[in-house]
């Protein structure tokens, strides 16, 4: 494997981990929204002595705020792949493309199995 021109025998690394990084400030603003959303129609429903409104508010809120969190869950900001060398940890592979990520990481592993059946 080739990293920073620094070539790298598979049979050197150790500790390879999948990292997933979440950084959306837009779903802190979304439930954020989702909490005014809900207080907005409290307020509206004991105005209005209306327990419907009250109802569709908090429906409304609690399902912007699920769409937020289950985006949020599913759709990490980028992933790298990561392992030990010489006792140093370094990036091997860093990218947002999903499928990109999922066909290195694939064959990573099966080099990593390919590699380790092999002795000299």
């Amino acid at each position: 494997m080739e990293i920073d021109g620094a070539r790298i025998p598979l049979a050197d690394l150790h500790d390879v981990l999948v990292c997933l990084t979440y950084r959306y400030p837009l779903v802190k603003v979304t439930a954020v929204m989702g909490l005014i959303e809900a207080a907005i129609a409290g307020t509206s429903a004991a105005v209005l002595q209306s327990g419907w409104m009250l109802l569709a508010g908090v429906f409304s809120a609690c399902t912007v705020a699920m769409g937020a969190i289950t985006d949020f869950r599913k759709n990490p900001r980028f992933m790298t792949i990561e392992a030990t060398w010489r006792g140093k940890r370094i990036v091997l592979f860093r990218t947002r493309d999903k499928q990109k990520f999922g066909q290195v990481r694939r064959a990573l592993i099966r080099a990593i199995e390919d590699n380790r059946g092999f002795r000299p």
